[in-house]
């Protein structure tokens, strides 16, 4: 067991420098943007970009997640290209079409999206970047399962250094506004997907089997409803703010939700090694034990980095954004508990991919989506950039806790998920509790540091990184 979680650690470090580059983007360009945009015109880009985000988990439609559980039980090189190949035009021509759908009724949408028709172009923008961001994700896709991180990495590097560059130079050289941000996306993920198909050309050829778009649609289609519901949770709340409160608050949130960003980055890197490995393991004898392993590890040291990102939340944003944005710390403590939330339910859920019960997902997912829809059209209305973080925080966990319910009826583990959720709710309560009370300067960063300190300590002395001792 130790030499496998040696490797899940190792594979989720190298997968984090991917992340880091792939997703600091969002983060390196905040501070310019909020400086340079009007908190209205920030809102509608980060609008426009959640949209696009959302749309792009659908598209995908479970295919990355039969790809990685089919992958390595084709007979052979040949047998695993065809996947590869049959995988990409499916996802190309499917793409195309919603992206032109999108750019023909870009008026309709933009009105009821955006709040206005007059922001159709931004819409059109999105629309056209988004066969070049699939083409990306699928090219992460296949350097995953063919265990190819380093190329991983050099193709996220690309794309952040292309993204932002180009997205700088529009917005400040050319003084193109909202327009720039998105033309900079356009470029930089055009470029990233061309890159993307060189690095992956071994593996691909002008090939198409039916018989295996089936067996992989009928793994992946079911999970469609899971990638609906996950973008519900992630996009309601900005939607809801635009309807019910302000661009400028949505502007606020965007600030806010980067800090689930930052968690992400980390949490995404070991959901990027986690499904690889575990499906390549899944019928050794130690693997009911090792999976409950890293559910225990993931959730102290994932608990453990939200808590101390939370924390500091209002020094970070002093930092970097203008004063009209400080509000945002707050709701990001809740949003940076939600990315780990959002890791626990990659763990539990195996149980349910290794059953083949995939269309149980869909109900899982559903019924979290449906909480945090209701949530947000209850909660903002009064509470605005709060009531959407506590929302889309409570989607993330009862994603996780539904997942876990159903994953143990179908294909049961030893998880210790009782103390997985204590440890999570622990460290919430203590973020927003200290977040509050600390006062701003040396002795509130003291404060701080000495709580990210004992929750560390309480971590190791009460071992809650290891698995539930077996009778």
């Amino acid at each position: 067991m130790r030499e496998a979680m040696k490797r899940l650690t190792g594979e989720s470090l190298v997968y984090g420098l991917g992340q880091v580059g792939g997703r600091a983007v969002q983060l390196l360009l905040v501070p310019v943007l909020t400086r340079a945009l009007s908190r209205g015109a920030f809102g509608v880009s980060e609008l426009v970009v959640a949209y696009m985000q959302t749309a792009s988990l659908v598209l995908v439609f479970g295919m990355d997640g039969a790809l990685a559980r089919f992958f390595y039980q084709e007979p052979d090189r040949a047998a695993r290209i065809r996947m590869v190949s049959t995988s990409f035009a499916f996802r190309l021509v499917a793409t195309l079409a919603v992206a032109a759908l999108v750019a023909l009724f870009a008026v309709p949408l933009a009105d009821e999206l955006l709040g206005a028709a007059v922001y159709r172009k931004y819409l059109r923008l999105g629309a056209a970047t988004l066969p070049f961001t699939l083409l990306v994700m699928f090219a992460n896709d296949v350097l995953r399962v063919t265990f190819q991180p380093w190329k991983f990495i050099a193709l996220n590097i690309a794309q952040t250094v292309l993204v932002a560059g180009v997205s700088l130079w529009l917005v400040l050289g050319r003084d193109l506004g909202v327009a720039g941000v998105l033309y900079g996306r356009l470029a930089g993920d055009g470029v990233s997907a061309l890159l993307g198909l060189v690095l992956i050309r071994h593996a691909l050829r002008p090939q198409f089997d039916r018989g295996t778009l089936r067996r992989m649609l009928a793994y992946g289609l079911p999970l469609v409803p899971v990638a609906f519901a996950y973008g519900a949770i992630t996009a309601m709340d900005r939607y809801m703010l635009q309807r019910a409160r302000s661009l400028e608050e949505v502007a606020t949130y965007a600030v806010a939700i980067k800090f689930f960003a930052v968690v992400s980055m980390a949490v995404a890197a070991f959901q990027l090694a986690y499904g690889p490995f575990a499906y390549a393991r899944a019928g050794s004898a130690e693997a009911p034990r090792l999976f409950a392993r890293v559910l225990a590890v993931f959730m102290a040291v994932a608990a453990l980095g939200a808590l101390a990102v939370a924390l500091f939340a209002p020094e970070a944003l002093r930092v970097l954004v203008p004063a009209a944005y400080r509000e945002a710390a707050w709701p990001a403590a809740w949003l940076a508990f939600a990315a780990v939330a959002q890791g626990a339910y990659t763990v539990v859920s195996i149980g349910i991919g290794l059953a083949l019960r995939t269309p149980l997902l869909g109900w899982t997912a559903g019924g979290a989506a449906l909480l945090a829809v209701v949530a947000d059209w209850a909660l903002i209305p009064a509470f605005g950039v709060s009531g959407a973080a506590i929302a889309t925080t409570a989607g993330y966990a009862a994603s996780a806790v539904l997942a876990y319910g159903v994953a143990q009826r179908v294909h049961p583990l030893p998880y210790a998920g009782a103390r997985a959720a204590g440890v999570w709710g622990t460290g919430l309560v203590l973020a927003l509790a200290v977040q509050r009370l600390a006062a701003p300067g040396v002795i509130g960063v003291a404060l701080k540091l000495g709580v990210v300190a004992v929750f560390a300590l309480a971590v190791v002395k009460l071992e809650l990184w290891k698995e539930p001792a077996t009778p």
